[in-house]
């Protein structure tokens, strides 16, 4: 179950990264590690940093992908951007991309929120 999971959320990267690209975003970064945890993807628009957390589901039998997404997580979000943006003083923020897929894998839906938190 685990290898499928990860399976699934690479693809659903894979979708956010080629959407973000699209809307005009330079992709900086994907699966970005550091001591707090990692970062699904770092990109910039506009002169602003954007950290990127992907969630993605087959189906919403269970929820929705975006709802898994908490306070806690966004927080251990911003820690591990403070440490790569080092000090620096540069506008950013955190953004979410929730994915849904079928069971074949296409996207049923996907939803980019700006500036979670």
């Amino acid at each position: 179950m685990k290898k499928w999971n990860s399976v699934t959320g690479k693809h659903g990267e894979d979708i956010a990264v080629e959407t973000l690209k699209n809307k005009g975003y330079a992709i900086l970064e994907r699966n970005w590690k550091n001591k707090f945890g990692e970062i699904d993807i770092i990109a910039k628009k506009d002169d602003i940093v954007v950290f990127v957390e992907v969630k993605t589901k087959i189906g919403e039998l269970y929820g929705l992908p975006e709802e898994m997404v908490g306070k806690g997580k966004l927080q251990k979000v911003r820690n591990m951007a403070t440490v790569y943006l080092h000090g620096t003083d540069v506008p950013c923020r955190i953004d979410v991309v929730a994915v849904v897929l079928t069971n074949e894998g296409s996207v049923t839906r996907l939803t980019h929120y700006e500036n979670v938190y």
